[in-house]
């Protein structure tokens, strides 16, 4: 599970800060092909967003139900200056259709 398997969601829950259900994506690749990394970025939100509006995500966790959403992109490389500007425009466009978005390094340790 990971960013370059866009047919499977990689992480599912509830969010105990907030409540929020929340679909997290594994980004473990580096920003060396900047263009092939936001085409699979865009190929995997895009399923998460099919996987949104299509009920699936109360249908696979009945605690969803009725939750607002959010997708965490999980990443194990610092994003270059263009990839910031990337996932700001995702975050922004995300959020005109409802949808949370946020981009964080993978935790210390992992």
């Amino acid at each position: 599970m990971s960013i370059d398997s866009s047919d499977v969601v990689d992480g599912l829950g509830i969010s105990k800060a907030d409540g929020k259900a929340v679909l997290i994506i594994s980004d473990h690749l580096p920003w060396d092909d900047q263009e092939a990394h936001f085409s699979l970025i865009e190929r995997k939100i895009g399923a998460y967003l099919a996987f949104i509006t299509s009920g699936q995500v109360a249908e696979t966790l009945p605690a969803a139900e009725g939750k607002a959403v959010r997708i965490e992109l999980v990443y194990e490389h610092v994003p270059t200056t263009a990839a910031g500007r990337f996932l700001t425009a995702t975050r922004t466009q995300l959020q005109s259709n409802g949808v949370e978005f946020i981009a964080m390094s993978l935790p210390n340790g992992y």
